[in-house]
C-alpha cells in the first residue's frame, strides 16, 4: 500500500465502498447484507444529527472508510464510529482511521464512543479490545445475527496512533 490520503466521500465512492465492506467481512462464515449499512451512511443528512465521514485512498484505490455519527435521538455526548478497512490493514490504516476519529471526537466534545460489530468476527472484536473498547451489550440483528456493542469513555487516549 502506497502513500494514504484521507478525504471526503464523494457521491461516485459508495459502490467502492460496498465492495470494502464485503471484503472486509469476507472471512466471516455468515453475513448480512451490507447494503442497509451502507444506504445509512448515504442518506445521513444535517436534520439527522451529525456525522463525519471520509475514505482512506492509496493512489485512486478506496482502502478504508471512517465515519462517525450522532443521531438526534442519541444520547447527548455519545458517537457511534465505523471503520471499514481489509482484515489485513487493521494495524496500520485501521489505527490511523482511529486516530482521525478521535480527534473529532475531542473537537465534538464528546464524552462516549460505541462501535457496533458482529459477534462471528473474532478478529476485528479482538483489535477493537486492543485499542480500549469494552463490551457493553450483545443483540441479535433484525436477521438473526449476532452483533456486540463496545463502548469506550473520553478521553479516547488509545485511539491515538502510535509512533
Amino acid at each position: 500500500m502506497g502513500e494514504i490520503t484521507l478525504r471526503a466521500v464523494r457521491n461516485d465512492d459508495w459502490s467502492a465502498l460496498l465492495e470494502l465492506a464485503h471484503l472486509s467481512l469476507s472471512e466471516l462464515p455468515i453475513v448480512p447484507s451490507q447494503q442497509e449499512w451502507m444506504d445509512n451512511r448515504r442518506s445521513f443528512s444535517p436534520s439527522d444529527g451529525i456525522q463525519h465521514h471520509f475514505v482512506a485512498t492509496s493512489g485512486e484505490r478506496i482502502v478504508g472508510y471512517a465515519g462517525l455519527e450522532r443521531r438526534n435521538t442519541a444520547p447527548e455526548g455519545w458517537y457511534r464510529l465505523f471503520v471499514v478497512v481489509a482484515p489485513s490493514a487493521r494495524a496500520t490504516l485501521g489505527t490511523m482511521l482511529l486516530a482521525k476519529l478521535r480527534e473529532r471526537l475531542i473537537s465534538l466534545d464528546a464524552r462516549h464512543a460505541w462501535v457496533m460489530e458482529l459477534a462471528a468476527d473474532a478478529g476485528f472484536l479482538s483489535y477493537l479490545g486492543q485499542v480500549g473498547f469494552v463490551r457493553s451489550n450483545t443483540i441479535n440483528l433484525e436477521d438473526g445475527i449476532p452483533a456486540v456493542q463496545l463502548t469506550m469513555d473520553a478521553p479516547f487516549q488509545s485511539l491515538v496512533q502510535p509512533a
